[in-house]
């Protein structure tokens, strides 16, 4: 059947999103887990990154989307519609994001622009995907990174809440409050701070940070702030660190029952801070919250090479559930 690849602009943002969230969704009841970031998505809603998807045309459904592709920032993701794998769509979009990054539409701030220069591109191939591997593979991409989602059981909760680390001394906890503007300034001085080497999470903007908040699974109370002893001799009374859980819950089908899922969306101490139990105690306090929402399933993520991260985790009954790569091409 034919494939046409269409390019969003700004006029049709809006509507190539809400048909990318609905091929991301499809992938995802297939294979248990999201093709596609977060930072990706939030990245093509403020129209820093390109939006692609290949329209197919058949006699009996008409034109739909197959497969969407996101481009830019020196990234590119791109996902298949279950009804539509092993066909070439996947190839199809790999090559037309290819050549549209070599316009320098997709390209890094600090890469190429005029084509003469080396330009680093990067893709994730997310859970064990043979398939999506051995496309990148082709195109001369070669594995550099890995993520790992580790999942709790929902059983362990209590046993892992017993066994947390208390609070230090004089740290004290609240929720994120919209309505207090410093609230949003200090989580993200914070957030850069504690993630200053990481190549996502470090970057994020008081407009990303304000744009997430507007996704419908956001909760204030679900984002917990820690606050240093107001006596303190280094830094008293400001924001030492946070916790910030991601809660969706998913309608049943005719082959499943209505479920619950928590992530740890993101955990960072300010680096002042550490070496004192924040992180833990920290933890212990997701671990609580996320009690309170009755879950069906417990995830996050984290970085394959941060060792202490993933010591903690596992000390709390976490262990790996999935490896996603991200692949380079130089």
């Amino acid at each position: 059947m034919p494939i046409e690849i269409r390019r969003s602009g700004a006029t049709d943002r809006d509507a190539a999103l809400a048909d990318v969230r609905e091929v991301l969704a499809a992938a995802e009841r297939a294979d248990g887990f999201p093709a596609i970031s977060d930072q990706a998505l939030l990245a093509a809603a403020q129209g820093r990154r390109e939006v692609l998807l290949a329209m197919q045309t058949t006699p009996s459904d008409g034109t739909r989307t197959a497969a969407v592709g996101i481009l830019g920032e020196g990234e590119l993701d791109l996902a298949v519609h279950p009804a539509d794998r092993s066909r070439g769509v996947g190839t199809r979009m790999l090559d037309a994001l290819l050549r549209t990054d070599a316009t320098g539409t997709g390209r890094a701030p600090h890469g190429a622009s005029d084509g003469g220069e080396p330009h680093e591109l990067r893709a994730w191939a997310h859970g064990e995907n043979p398939a999506a591997q051995a496309l990148l593979a082709r195109a001369g991409f070669a594995p550099a990174r890995s993520l790992l989602r580790l999942a709790l059981d929902p059983a362990q909760l209590p046993e892992a809440i017993a066994g947390a680390r208390p609070l230090p001394d004089g740290f004290a906890l609240r929720a994120f409050d919209p309505a207090r503007a410093d609230d949003a300034s200090d989580w993200v001085r914070v957030n850069a701070a504690a993630f200053a080497s990481h190549p996502e999470q470090g970057g994020v903007t008081l407009d990303d940070f304000a744009a997430t908040r507007q996704e419908p699974w956001f909760d204030a109370d679900d984002l917990i702030l820690a606050f240093a002893p107001a006596d303190a001799p280094d830094g008293a009374g400001e924001l030492a660190g946070y916790t910030w859980i991601k809660t969706l819950h998913h309608d049943g089908d005719a082959g499943s029952a209505p479920s619950t899922e928590t992530e740890l969306y993101v955990l960072g101490v300010g680096p002042g801070f550490a070496g004192r139990g924040l992180g833990a105690a920290l933890l212990g306090e997701t671990l609580r919250r996320m009690a309170a929402h009755r879950p069906d399933r417990i995830t996050l993520y984290v970085d394959g090479d941060n060792e202490n991260a993933l010591a903690l985790y596992e000390r709390a009954g976490f262990t790996i559930d999935q490896l996603s790569t991200q692949w380079v091409r130089r």
